[in-house]
């Protein structure tokens, strides 16, 4: 699944983001390189995602190209992606938990106003 097909999933899965992304990850974490390119080449477009999501759509894939060595597509850097206030994850409110995520958060998800921590795009 590229990422672009992931707001028609989780529409398929009654607007199940967390399930789209998930099996994308599952996916990118199996393919060779040329197809983790194609994975990430082409831009999402909104659909069933709030617009929290798509932004943490864009971090992942910057983030993933980087981790790969592979050039990150153009349309990450779009600043539609770019969140006008800070999201932390489980939308916590505990100061020192937000300390901790802006600390540990990637500088793909920084750039964009998400901390959601360093495990971010792992599976287990």
């Amino acid at each position: 699944m590229k990422i672009s097909e992931i707001p028609a999933v989780a529409a398929e899965y009654d607007n199940d983001f967390i399930f789209a992304f998930c099996t994308f990850l599952d996916e990118f974490y199996h393919s060779d390189i040329e197809e983790k390119t194609l994975l990430l080449a082409d831009e999402p477009e909104q659909g069933v995602l709030k617009h929290k999501e798509l932004c943490m759509l864009a971090c992942a894939a910057h983030k993933l190209a980087n981790d790969n060595k592979i050039t990150p597509p153009e349309w990450v850097y779009d600043k539609k992606f770019t969140l006008k206030k800070p999201v932390y994850a489980f939308d916590t409110k505990n100061k020192e938990y937000q300390e901790l995520l802006k600390t540990t958060s990637p500088d793909e998800y920084k750039t964009r106003n998400l901390f959601y921590g360093g495990n971010v795009l792992k599976r287990v």
